[in-house]
Order: structure tokens, then sequence, then C-alpha cells
């Protein structure tokens, strides 16, 4: 049990850090939008942040849960994983 939620954090460790790097990226793109769309730009990345900081609070709640009650979070947080990468990989699409 401990190894799965090893892997896991791991996994999602690696994958937060992947994602931050793109949205450093973009916020760099949205510099160079015209008042309209960066209003609407800084809209979705104040969502996406929120998105993140949500995430991250509950990821933290989980990875400090002891190994034996893994089990019983996992699918859990397997679904708000899901759901946080989905709202990335929409900002991303909307902005590259």
């Amino acid at each position: 049990m401990h190894n799965q939620k090893h892997a896991y954090q791991q996994k999602v460790d690696a994958e937060l850090k992947l994602l931050e790097a793109k949205t450093e990226l973009l916020k760099a793109k949205g510099n160079n939008l015209m008042a309209d769309a960066r209003v609407k730009f800084d809209e979705q990345l104040q969502e996406l942040e929120k998105s993140k900081s949500e995430f991250t609070v509950y990821y933290d709640q989980v990875a400090k849960k002891a190994d034996d009650t893994w089990d019983d979070v996992k699918d859990e947080a397997e679904e708000k994983w899901t759901k946080f990468t989905r709202s990335v990989g929409n900002f991303i699409s909307k902005h590259t």
C-alpha cells in the first residue's frame, strides 16, 4: 500500500512541475495580448490558479494520511487530479 501511495505522489509531483512550467510559459505569452483578450486570459488564469490551489491543499492533506487509509482516498484523489489536469489542458489548448 505504501508503494502505491508513494508512486502516486511521485507521479503527481512530476506532473505538477510540468503543468506549472507550461502555465508560466502561457503567462509570458499572455503579456502580449490585446486589452480585451488580456482581461479574458487573466480571468481564466485566475480560475486555473484557484483550481491549482484547491488541488494542492487537498493533495497535501492526502499525502499526510496514513498509508493504511490510502485505499480509502485514492479514487477521490485521482478524480480531483483528473479534474485539475483537464482544466489545465483546456486552458493550454485555448491559448496555444
